[in-house]
């Protein structure tokens, strides 16, 4: 089924029985909204807000690591939604619902954990689980927003929201951090399967006739997003997969040097460079010094040897 489009917060606001204090913005307590039969994508951001009281955190990405006295899932435009949000079997639906247009979300750019707010692209079953302090943070700041709603439109609501958002995601941003500590173990054995398949990939010369791998590549095996595994990656290695997999190509590439009788040429054209030039430079940034000194002292250490 297609999922229906509702293009305003205004039109939202009508559809859960709530009030419009502002077009761009709304607060919407889920215990106060009317059931929804149907699926629906909003075509703006949501941030849902959930509390769980002992019922279906598993349909979200619960692991038995993490929390369990709420869960944070962010939705972008045009995303379907997912009808455990409403409600479950077992409970009727609690928690709010911020929704904003993507136009409240320029000023947020300028902030410098917007990178962090990857988590829009992530899937549902990869939401945040809190803390019941966690939750609590959340609401306080919701609270905020709500509050900002209710005063009135003037020239300073539209900065004002902007910067309570900004902070309410700042804090979603913290807490996914928190996450990933506790689910450590777990994403260890990713990174090292992940570590592995590299060493396959360019070893096995793959990478000459092969595009280079990217998250999307990753995530498709662990069945997660892109953003999640870059994420993911990035927290346990300080390095997004584009520069992983570039910093795998030259690890192995200084090993060949060193232990094989490849030319550097024959080293680029194995690793998937589309030049030798484009090797050495690359290869010169990550290590401080070109290639073929590594050669050049290999053979001065031979002729030395030799006498």
């Amino acid at each position: 089924m297609k999922p229906l489009s509702v293009k305003t917060i205004a039109r939202c606001n009508k559809l859960l029985s709530a009030q419009t204090p502002n077009p761009l913005v709304s607060l919407i307590r889920l215990t106060d909204t009317v059931d929804l039969l149907d699926i629906h994508q909003f075509e703006f951001y949501t941030v849902w807000l959930k509390e769980w009281n002992g019922c279906c955190p598993s349909a979200f990405g619960w692991k038995t690591c993490d929390f369990n006295d709420g869960a944070l899932i962010s939705l972008p435009p045009e995303k379907p939604i997912d009808q455990e949000l409403w409600k479950c079997e077992s409970c009727q639906p609690q928690g709010r619902l911020l929704c904003f247009h993507p136009s409240v979300f320029d000023p947020l750019k300028t902030s410098k954990h917007y990178s962090s707010y990857s988590f829009f692209k992530y899937r549902s079953s990869e939401c945040l689980h809190l803390s019941q302090r966690e939750r609590l943070a959340l609401e306080h700041e919701m609270n905020g927003i709500e509050e900002e709603l209710y005063w009135g439109i003037d020239e300073y609501s539209y900065t004002i929201l902007a910067d309570r958002i900004r902070l309410l995601l700042d804090y979603v941003s913290r807490f996914y951090h928190r996450q990933f500590i506790l689910r450590h173990d777990t994403h260890l054995k990713i990174v090292d399967y992940t570590d592995r398949w590299l060493d396959n990939f360019f070893i096995a010369g793959k990478a000459r006739y092969r595009e280079l791998p990217t998250a999307g590549t990753f995530a498709r095996q662990f069945d997660c997003s892109p953003d999640y595994f870059n994420d993911l990656l990035r927290h346990e290695t300080g390095k997004d997969t584009t520069d992983y997999v570039k910093f795998k190509q030259i690890a192995i590439a200084e090993n060949w040097l060193r232990q094989s009788n490849k030319s550097v040429k024959e080293v680029a054209e194995t690793l998937g460079f589309p030049s030798g030039q484009a090797f050495c430079t690359l290869f010169k940034r990550l290590k401080g010094h070109a290639p073929e000194e590594i050669t050049s002292r290999l053979k001065f250490k031979h002729i030395d040897l030799a006498n």
